[in-house]
């Protein structure tokens, strides 16, 4: 198994060894059914309550619930610290061009 399903495959083995569909998970830790369906197929990743509420129900710690996913949620974070640091870059540009033709126009 892929480092990337590990999270999303533990969840699944877990819910599937309880005899859970994925709507009696979601009942269970108050989420909805499509929110399981996409931490199983590793499109999203449990929030830390929700990680918490899923150890608790499965018996199992945070670690073992987590463990070879740490550095794919590492990856997943460092993208997102790039979009943003992208969108700041670009809107710094346009408030600068802005500026720009501002003073250009009072000139």
């Amino acid at each position: 198994m892929a480092v990337e399903m590990q999270l999303g495959g533990q969840i699944r083995d877990h819910r599937e060894a309880m005899g859970l569909s994925q709507d009696d998970l979601a009942g269970k830790i108050f989420v909805s059914r499509q929110t399981v369906s996409n931490w199983e197929t590793g499109r999203t990743y449990p929030d830390v309550q929700n990680l918490l509420l899923l150890g608790n129900l499965f018996g199992i710690t945070l670690d073992e619930l987590v463990k070879g996913d740490v550095e794919t949620m590492n990856k997943e974070i460092k993208r997102n610290g790039m979009r943003i640091l992208l969108l700041l870059i670009t809107a710094c540009v346009f408030i600068a061009a802005g500026l720009v033709m501002v003073v250009l126009m009072l000139l």
